[in-house]
């Protein structure tokens, strides 16, 4: 089958989860014998993949990531996210895919066109515009995920959690949507188990991703000023970048965590494995996440876990701590208790192990390659 992947980002040039979820749906899906092509913007992306990669001549540039040092496509506009997709369809109308697979908002009008021209598409849903804005949505993208969850033949979301908005906040029929999770790499995660790290301090609490409202960090902060009180030698890595970094630094030096909390930035790949294997305890305090790719790399990495109860990633993980985000008395308490207590480590650990290795992203690609079958004409 010829399939044809839309997305605005793989990794690992500009990339974030849905990124690294395309990149390995299109690696596991060509593994399979699928004929798999993945549209994107202008990146100059450098990868491997046994998938064919398209970059549509547009670049593209984020508000903290630039494409030969400026922004050429603002996601922040909609005639440039059409000039994008017309540049994705005509890039690839020549493909005659079996189907296409459109990821998120940023590639519905390109979706839309191909589904005019007859091709059945699915639309994948890794997060939508309540979740990124925290309930203060854009209605312009609004509209474009209702029109891309209406007009597509069947759409896919990450979790239940985003399945419950899709049918409650945009009237999607409750039939036409299905759940299918995220995986996770073991064999590259278990292969960085045995190199050597140096550990940056004594006791490490660690999070990743964008540094944005949705993500929690504030009140990880707040949680981190509790904990420091009790344990002075603990340190917060925070790792990632995004419009909020100014803001949380200057948050962390108002709480006098200037000698205690450490913005890394973001990190290539071995670095953010390093960072996973030298760190004690994992948080992702998200104030919404439709799923959380990281909390499945902090388990494979061997590192016990606290996650917003908000996080679509706990549906399928439950040897972890679920604390609301707000609670950051509950937070600071749960990091404590995993650091003074090896017992509790190491179940949570063992668990854990055992947990993780019932998701994998090759299992993600069968469910997909069913449902490419599915809507195939």
């Amino acid at each position: 089958m010829k399939v044809l992947i839309l997305s605005s980002e793989l990794w690992p040039v500009f990339s974030g989860g849905l990124g690294v979820a395309v990149y390995e749906l299109a690696r596991n899906l060509s593994k399979m014998g699928e004929s798999v092509t993945v549209a994107i913007p202008k990146l100059g992306w450098k990868g491997k993949l046994d998938a064919e990669v398209v970059e549509a001549p547009l670049s593209a540039g984020y508000s903290v990531y630039f494409y030969k040092g400026e922004p050429v496509l603002d996601w922040e506009s909609m005639k440039s996210i059409y000039a994008f997709n017309f540049a994705l369809f005509r890039s690839c109308s020549g493909k005659r895919p079996d189907v296409v697979h459109a990821n998120d908002w940023m590639t519905v009008p390109a979706a839309v066109m191909f589904r005019e021209a007859g091709i059945p598409v699915i639309f994948h849903v890794h997060s939508t515009e309540y979740d990124r804005t925290n309930n203060n949505p854009r209605e312009w993208v609004l509209e474009l995920e209702k029109l891309g969850a209406e007009r597509a033949d069947l759409v896919v979301a990450n979790s239940h959690r985003t399945r419950e908005q899709l049918v409650s906040l945009y009237g999607i029929p409750p039939e036409k949507v299905t759940v299918i999770y995220n995986g996770i790499d073991l064999r590259k995660f278990r292969k960085a188990l045995g190199r050597p790290v140096r550990k940056p301090g004594d006791r490490v609490v660690l999070f990743v991703g964008r540094l944005t409202i949705q993500k929690g960090v504030w009140h990880l902060l707040h949680a981190a000023r509790m904990v420091v009180n009790k344990d002075p030698r603990v340190k917060f890595i925070i790792v990632g970048e995004g419009p909020d970094m100014p803001f949380l630094i200057k948050t962390a030096i108002e709480l006098g965590l200037e000698r205690n909390v450490v913005f890394t930035g973001r990190l290539d790949d071995d670095g953010l494995m390093a960072a996973y294997r030298f760190s004690d305890i994992f948080v992702m305090p998200s104030v919404s996440e439709p799923f959380g790719i990281v909390a499945l790399e902090a388990m494979a990495s061997g590192t016990p876990l606290i996650i917003s109860k908000t996080a679509g990633v706990g549906e399928v993980l439950e040897h972890c701590f679920k604390v609301d985000y707000w609670d950051t008395q509950l937070m600071a308490s749960r990091i404590l208790e995993v650091l003074n207590y090896g017992s509790l480590r190491r179940t949570m650990l063992g668990n854990g192990a055992r947990e993780v290795r019932q998701l994998s992203w090759e299992n993600m690609a069968r469910q997909f390659a069913k449902a490419y079958r599915r809507v195939a004409r």
